[in-house]
């Protein structure tokens, strides 16, 4: 996967939340694209459509090098943290301590939504996970560990 993107009410918050909260690194600072006007302008009212007037857009990077792309949309306010939306319904992110990550979350404006830090499978206590937000309503999926290394060879 190469990035996710997310719709954020404050694109300046949201990166400096990111990168101190749960350590991304920046790519981009946080830029204003008018639809139409020059190239990255026509590339957006392109892929987004004209209605969309401006925006603002930031890029930053996991330590394990997925991107993730902050927009900014006059308009739009918090995220309603629902996981059976169609579209779009978490991002995870990797921490070998679940619970400290999460405590961080909840100190800077975000949320655990998860009672508790999960154990995937009873019999691996250090598979853990749990679900947070951001302060923007954006679902974040804590795991203790990557992905493959989480899920594979497992019973279900």
């Amino acid at each position: 996967m190469g990035h996710i993107g997310l719709v954020v009410s404050d694109i300046h918050e949201a990166f400096e939340w990111y990168q101190d909260v749960l350590g991304l690194t920046p790519v981009m600072e946080p830029d204003t694209v008018e639809a139409g006007v020059g190239h990255f302008g026509a590339l957006a009212q392109d892929a987004i459509g004209e209605d969309f007037g401006e925006m603002k857009i930031a890029h930053m990077a996991t330590g394990n090098h997925v991107g993730l792309e902050l927009f900014e949309f006059e308009g739009v306010d918090r995220n309603d943290p629902d996981p059976t939306s169609a579209g779009l319904s978490h991002l995870c992110l990797q921490d070998p301590n679940v619970q400290a990550t999460a405590d961080h979350i909840e100190e800077h404006g975000g949320e655990q939504l998860s009672s508790k830090v999960w154990s995937i499978f009873p019999d691996t206590p250090d598979y853990q996970m749990c679900y947070c937000a951001d302060p923007w309503g954006n679902i974040v999926e804590l795991h203790s560990r990557g992905y493959e290394h989480m899920h594979c060879n497992m019973e279900y």
